[in-house]
């Protein structure tokens, strides 16, 4: 599970990302604490954040694309180690000009707040630049590839003629992107740093599975993804017959010649790179592997962890659980242990829907059904809810099985595009009722999409915070989400309500896999006997689930840190202020001010209960 978005939408050129821990920023008496608020008191100073995110958005027409904004569509960000390097420069020199132009005593306390943040995230982005070569160009999670995928599938408006022929361009400037992906890979591929063996097999067949069905095979049964999807948009357009028929045939001809000799030659580079892989999982292996997977820890979950202590935490969290877990299958009944119990819950066919499309199709239906109910109840517990709508979707065919279980893709901030719940339905067998809940919760509401649709829609933050993305902020909630609801009287049934407790476990055992297979040097086999030994998922749940994490370092443990930050957080204001605690006003001051930093945002709550 995770955020669909924060890869594809970003690239690799990214906003200013969180890239490492927060430095020991003063901020509070310069807070926001509540639903975000417009800093018109310092003009100048928003100003400034709107010329540097324009320019930005002007050299990226993969992030426009994304966000929907406007300006040319046509286009590949370019990605060379040149256009890199003169991006570094640019941030370089707006951060002095921050820091020359807009002193803090002159600013007030929102200015001073945006400020910082916006330091932070310059510093941060600069100093990852020192291991901006250690991650896999492709892996079978993460990648330009995806991301190049993506942008055409997903993220292309395709709203009028325009949006059709820049859709076109995109495909006939494919050797862009694809070339500075190749050599990408090679050069990582020099000098040591390649996914491990099923990662990059993995890759590749999703690679070349993108050039199955028409127009790459003649007389296929079927159309490949990457037409069959222009062809639906093109068909909802309100133009002339034969305009449609034109944009389709050049679709057809640019797919078949350019953009097939491209994804091809891709596909051969990374054959050759997969013949140099081998089986060892860990960023242990890297040159400086153990400071880079520090980095990595410290990236996602924006503290300055070491990988021993999360160990530690993850083993202590984990028993805690199965305690817990322990009651509820006793209240059920059930004779035997609990590893008996997961068993039970893997294998026993009144806890699946049929593995066929009717099968899918109530799965869906049950998960719209589950969202429907807890928007009814948001009253009692937010004031900011979020106008973009939630839809529930299957994954697109080619990426399922490389996929993880579900996964949330943000809505466009132009309202073109909704929020997608994203269900990976290939094998009906890894869906679970009594995950159903717990899942919705976390990937729609009011999880991903409460907070990322909100951050998206909060006008009175500047564009960098609007669309900013800290892992340990937003999974954290997440994860916090999947545990509101049982407050508010979901997981009635109490296997649903072991559920929410299999996703509790999967991030605390995340806690411990990760920092096992990149700092202990656990094999993947190790890790994923330890998965499948202590939870109630399928072994094949818990191989794609320990093949993210081991191509993914230090994100999964962002889940479990920021939801403790969380709770932790909400119950020193419950006893701080008593009576006067607000469930609404704390979920507000939580959302209301888009991706915080986790020590950023125990500083917001902290001012929050001081003006309370």
């Amino acid at each position: 599970m995770g955020v669909s978005g924060s890869n594809a939408v970003m690239g690799r050129r990214g906003f200013l990302c969180s890239c490492c821990g927060l430095a020991a920023w003063n901020l509070v008496g310069g807070l926001l604490t509540g639903p975000a608020r417009a800093t018109t008191a310092d003009p100048a100073l928003d100003a400034f954040f709107a010329k540097a995110f324009a320019r930005q958005a002007a050299k990226s027409p993969e992030l426009r694309t994304a966000l929907g904004l406007p300006g040319d569509q046509g286009a590949w960000d370019d990605l060379s180690d040149a256009a890199v390097a003169a991006d570094d420069a640019a941030l370089r020199a707006d951060l002095a000009t921050l820091r020359r132009d807009f002193p803090d005593a002159g600013l007030s306390p929102e200015g001073r707040l945006n400020k910082a943040l916006w330091e932070y995230q310059a510093e941060a982005k600069l100093s990852a630049a020192r291991w901006r070569s250690h991650d896999y160009p492709t892996d079978h999670f993460n990648g330009r590839h995806s991301d190049i995928i993506d942008t055409l599938t997903t993220y292309h408006p395709v709203r009028d003629q325009a949006g059709a022929q820049a859709w076109l361009a995109r495909v006939a400037r494919i050797d862009q992107p694809v070339d500075q992906l190749i050599q990408a890979l090679q050069v990582r591929a020099e000098n040591g740093v390649i996914a491990p063996r099923f990662s990059m097999e993995k890759a590749l067949a999703t690679t070349r599975a993108v050039l199955t069905g028409r127009p790459f095979v003649a007389n296929a049964a079927a159309e490949a993804s990457l037409l069959a999807g222009f062809r639906a948009k093109v068909s909802a357009l309100d133009l002339p017959d034969a305009e449609k028929t034109a944009l389709l045939a050049e679709a057809e001809t640019l797919l078949s010649t350019r953009f097939a000799a491209a994804w091809t030659r891709l596909a051969a580079a990374m054959e050759a790179v997969l013949a140099k892989a081998d089986d060892r999982d860990g960023v242990w292996k890297l040159p400086d592997g153990e400071a880079y997977y520090q980095h990595c820890l410290s990236r996602h979950t924006t503290l300055p962890l070491n990988p021993t202590d999360v160990h530690a935490l993850g083993l202590a969290e984990v028993k805690r659980i199965h305690a817990e877990m322990e009651t509820i299958k006793d209240q059920v009944g059930f004779k035997g242990d609990l590893q008996a119990f997961n068993h039970f819950l893997r294998t026993d066919r009144q806890f699946y829907f049929a593995d066929d499309d009717a099968g899918r199709e109530a799965y869906i239906k049950g998960a719209n059904l589950i969202l429907d109910r807890v928007k009814q109840v948001l009253d009692g517990q937010f004031n900011l809810k979020p106008k973009a709508p939630l839809v529930v979707q299957r994954f697109e065919r080619y990426r399922e099985a490389s996929s993880t279980i579900a996964r949330y893709g943000q809505p466009a901030a132009d309202g073109s595009r909704p929020g997608i719940y994203y269900v990976n339905l290939s094998n009906m067998k890894e869906m679970p009722i009594w995950q159903m809940e717990v899942l919705a919760f976390h990937e729609g509401i009011p999880g991903h999409h409460m907070q990322i649709a909100l951050a998206q829609e909060a006008t009175g933050l500047p564009d960098f915070r609007r669309h900013d993305f800290h892992t340990a902020y937003v999974e954290g909630w997440g994860l916090y989400s999947e545990r509101l609801p049982k407050e508010l009287g979901f997981y009635a049934d109490p296997y649903s309500d072991f559920g929410r407790l299999t996703f509790a476990l999967w991030r605390a055992l995340r806690l411990v896999m990760d920092t096992g297979i990149h700092a202990k040097r656990w094999t993947r086999v190790q890790a994923i006997d330890y998965f499948v030994a202590n939870s109630a998922f399928t072994r094949e749940v818990a191989e794609r689930e320990v093949d993210r994490y081991i191509v993914y370092p230090g994100q999964a443990c962002a889940y479990y840190i920021g939801m403790q930050k969380i709770l932790v957080l909400r119950e020193e204001a419950k006893q701080r202020l008593g009576r006067r605690f607000d469930i609404k006003r704390f979920h507000d001051t939580i959302l209301g001010n888009g991706s915080l930093p986790l020590s950023v945002l125990e500083q917001v709550v902290d001012q929050w209960v001081k003006e309370v």
